[in-house]
């Protein structure tokens, strides 16, 4: 889980396409309606945001009034983080963590963990653990959402092919892919090009599919006292050919 070195310098010129409003909206939109009927909660909630990267998604809830912490286990990736709160006069308390030692000073209502920060974790035991830190520190009454990325995506969508592209800032990639069904390990390799064509460096990144059902299981074994999986940020019920998971875990 070594990675997003040095990633994260470019990182969000190389996502400027990702639907991080959209997101968002529907996060801020469930949280709204999730909270709206407890009591004591006149003020927005306070949410974790795990594998907070950059802080994108961190950003733009915390300047609609929620009370921010943002985890993250790479540095480099929080120090792009802490630079933009700063820049946009937002207090965000970022906190540097592997997510299965999450060990937080207080409870928060909510926790969130956006753009398939999960399928990093590559065994169930793993994940287990890191579903009990967070029911460890999650407020009687909350809830945990979190998205992963599903096996019909790493098998239809990127198999073992090559893709190349540029980010927002003029950054060349490669990224060359492979998917092994049997452990249901995703890595590909990410090759970073400067403008005049130079290799700058790469990076080695691997990602877990994981069963629903098993995840439904783990959830309940770190317990949760229900879960409910959606088709991505839409809303509509989990499909055959989803591509990303939303879980909905509740407390």
């Amino acid at each position: 889980m070594s990675c997003y070195k040095g990633f994260a310098p470019i990182y969000d010129a190389l996502m400027a396409d990702a639907p991080y409003d959209i997101w968002v909206a529907y996060i801020d939109g469930f949280l709204t309606d999730w909270f709206s009927s407890k009591e004591n909660k006149e003020t927005k909630p306070i949410v974790l945001d795990l594998a907070c990267g950059t802080g994108s998604i961190t950003l733009r809830l915390s300047k609609l009034g929620y009370d921010m912490i943002g985890v993250d286990m790479s540095e480099d990736m929080l120090s792009e983080a802490s630079h933009k709160a700063l820049d946009e006069g937002e207090k965000i308390l970022f906190i540097k963590q592997d997510m299965r030692q999450l060990d937080l000073y207080g409870t928060v209502d909510a926790v969130i963990s956006v753009c398939d920060g999960m399928n990093y974790i590559l065994t169930e035991e793993d994940l287990l653990v890191v579903f009990q830190r967070v029911n460890l520190f999650l407020e009687a009454g909350g809830v945990f959402l979190f998205d992963m990325n599903t096996e019909y995506k790493f098998k239809e969508h990127l198999g073992n092919n090559t893709f190349e592209g540029k980010g927002a800032g003029g950054e060349a990639y490669v990224w060359e892919n492979r998917y092994d069904a049997d452990s249901k390990v995703n890595e590909y390799d990410v090759l970073f090009y400067s403008m005049d064509g130079n290799l700058r460096f790469s990076e080695l990144h691997k990602q877990r599919a994981y069963a629903p059902g098993l995840v439904n299981k783990l959830l309940l074994e770190a317990g949760f006292v229900s879960v409910k999986m959606r088709h991505g940020y839409t809303g509509k019920p989990l499909q055959a050919d989803s591509v990303r998971i939303l879980y909905i875990a509740s407390k």
